[in-house]
């Protein structure tokens, strides 16, 4: 896999006035009244938005991999510059991965919209788009950017669990070590 050439991936055609991303319809929208619908809407709607989102950048690093098989075969760091090069376009940041021994901390920075829940629905829902395998997360911080665990569905219940009741992220994802995760 190899990282997709993003230069003309948003084109504008005035004479229409229509935007698209990668041949799809898009919008552009201030990100003060993005980020005021995504706050006014019930975290359900918002989780779905977020959903459809992701699922589209996962389907585009599908197209630009040659596949699932494709991103499959990719190195982690391949797949996750497509998504930092997703992100970066549609506005929401850069993600950068951290990896804690066997677990996955996605790093989004720079994010324009300041909703920790919709852009890890957003991250997860690309990767399990991209990938085609159903990928599951928590949110881990929200200091200095967001930090969302990829995990498997018990690890990030686990994961969710301990922070609730108090525990410094970097010790819950250092306990999952301690069990399957």
């Amino acid at each position: 896999m190899t990282t997709p050439d993003l230069t003309h991936a948003v084109r504008f055609d005035l004479s229409k006035g229509t935007v698209s991303h990668d041949g799809g319809a898009s919008v552009v929208v201030s990100t003060k009244a993005f980020g005021e619908l995504i706050t006014a809407v019930s975290a359900d709607v918002r989780a779905r938005i977020a959903s459809e989102i992701g699922a589209a950048m996962g389907a585009r690093i599908q197209k630009h991999s040659g596949g699932e098989k494709g991103v499959r075969g990719a190195s982690l760091e391949a797949v996750v510059t497509s998504l930092s090069g997703e992100l970066a376009i549609a506005g929401f940041g850069t993600v950068a991965m951290e990896r804690w021994g066997r677990a996955m901390v996605m790093h989004v920075t720079h994010s324009s919209v300041d909703a920790p829940d919709f852009l890890a629905v957003l991250v997860t829902s690309a990767i399990s788009s991209s990938t085609g395998a159903q990928a599951f997360s928590t949110v881990l911080s929200k200091q200095d950017g967001v930090r969302i665990l990829i995990a498997s569905r018990s690890a990030a219940e686990r994961a969710r669990k301990w922070l609730d009741e108090g525990v410094a992220w970097a010790d819950a994802v250092a306990r999952l070590h301690g069990s399957a995760s």
